[in-house]
């Protein structure tokens, strides 16, 4: 096994170990909800182009999961973000990219656009 390859794993060990209870989550709707009455809150849809403008949560704003890391700078380090999708995969996935990236304010909405939907909440459309 060579150097770099310990190194890498060394360091994937330490942030797995890092990551706290609750996973950086949001566990329900009420929780979101609550989140997003500070108008500061910027919520991300990491859906493709043509879910989001199928439906979405208002005010979202939609950078899909594959083009995140090219649009870091729509992504501000100051303030509350939250990530969803449609069933909590990509966001999750979304959620580790940005904190592996030194991003600390950002959680994952699990419940994802289907709990937001299935609870009756309203839906936006493009």
């Amino acid at each position: 096994m060579s150097e770099k390859t310990v190194n890498l794993e060394s360091g994937v060990d330490r942030f797995l170990t890092s990551i706290p209870a609750g996973y950086y989550t949001i566990a329900n709707v009420e929780g979101l909800k609550s989140l997003l009455e500070n108008p500061q809150t910027l919520l991300v849809d990491v859906r493709e182009p043509s879910e989001y403008r199928s439906g979405h949560i208002a005010n979202a704003i939609d950078i899909p999961l594959r083009t995140l890391t090219h649009n870091l700078d729509r992504i501000p380090r100051d303030r509350p973000v939250v990530l969803y999708c449609s069933t909590g995969y990509r966001s999750a996935m979304g959620v580790m990219t940005l904190h592996l990236l030194g991003y600390e304010n950002v959680q994952g909405f699990p419940p994802s656009f289907a709990g937001w939907k299935n609870a009756g909440e309203a839906i936006a459309s493009s």
